[in-house]
């Protein structure tokens, strides 16, 4: 907005000069011809700044959503890290358990035997 107002106040400019100089065909020409390039040039830059700025508002949006998305993963992540060492403590627990089982069985075994043997 800041370019508008330098380019209206540039036209006001120009009609004061043309007021103060007096009509001269060839320089009102070239001034207006000048006023009218100078304002197709403010449009297209005024163009590019607006699909800029919608370019940094996606980016903007895009680069929220990965965070998110990101954090998302990493609460996943954690939850399975948990039920991962539940299992594990679980498992374990089995594990003595049955080695408990098989040493009592080894042991009932081996009287077995022994009671055959007698």
């Amino acid at each position: 907005m800041k370019l508008r107002e330098q380019l209206n106040q540039m036209q006001t400019m120009m009609e004061q000069l043309v007021t103060m100089v007096g009509h001269n065909n060839a320089v009102t020409e070239e001034l207006v011809q000048r006023m009218d390039r100078l304002e197709t040039k403010v449009d297209k830059l005024e163009t590019k700044v607006d699909k800029l700025e919608t370019r940094v508002t996606s980016l903007e949006t895009e680069t929220e959503k990965g965070f998110t998305d990101i954090i998302q993963m990493i609460s996943v992540l954690g939850d399975k890290v948990v039920k991962i060492d539940t299992a594990q403590a679980l498992h374990a627990e089995m594990i003595r358990t049955l080695a408990a089982d098989t040493a009592q069985h080894d042991a009932e075994i081996t009287l077995l035997k022994r009671a055959k043997v007698s």
